[in-house]
């Protein structure tokens, strides 16, 4: 089984709240932290994560770094022993989305940053698959996605909706609960 993340991009013209925490650095927590979720960590096969970003604009950049970023660590490393992989996806449409999802097998979706109101139409589950919906803007967790990696004063933090994470399924080892700021 593959597993996949997706990365969407759009040509969404939302601006983006915050300065972001560094690609490489943003990357390697959400990487890390994903292993830590009891569904995803039990399945076997390669992890598909997509990576979800616009045709242009800062949207755009934020998903091809993210994506390469992302492609680059899966290389080197498992994530929850598995293999990974990440896919580029540039949003069109709630439909088209929702096929590159299926299509892909992502089991984990990063949205880059200025795309939070597409976070609705991703589907949180594809079968029997929970998905994971990450973000790469922090203020986003409060918009339906499950992680994300933002910024307290100078200091990247790992950002956890537990209340939303757990209303689709989702569950974090105490472990990582311990080490996020938990935001409803």
């Amino acid at each position: 089984m593959l597993t996949a993340i997706a990365i969407l991009t759009t040509s969404s013209s939302e601006g983006l709240s915050a300065p972001a925490v560094p690609h490489e650095l943003r990357g390697a927590i959400l990487l890390r932290s994903i292993g830590y979720e009891s569904g995803f960590a039990s399945r076997t096969g390669a992890a598909v994560f997509a990576v979800v970003g616009n045709e242009s604009g800062e949207s755009a950049e934020d998903a091809n770094a993210m994506t390469a970023v992302l492609s680059r660590l899966a290389a080197k490393t498992s994530v929850a022993r598995r293999p990974a992989t990440a896919v580029h996806v540039t949003y069109g449409s709630k439909v088209q989305l929702q096929e590159a999802l299926r299509t892909s097998g992502a089991e984990v979706v990063y949205v880059a940053r200025g795309l939070s109101s597409i976070i609705p139409e991703i589907p949180t589950r594809e079968g029997s698959v929970v998905r994971i919906i990450v973000c790469g803007d922090g203020d986003d967790v409060k918009r339906g996605c499950a992680v994300s990696v933002g910024l307290a004063g100078t200091k990247p933090e790992l950002l956890l909706n537990v209340k939303h994470a757990n209303s689709v399924g989702l569950r974090f080892d105490p472990q990582l609960l311990r080490l996020a700021r938990i935001v409803d």
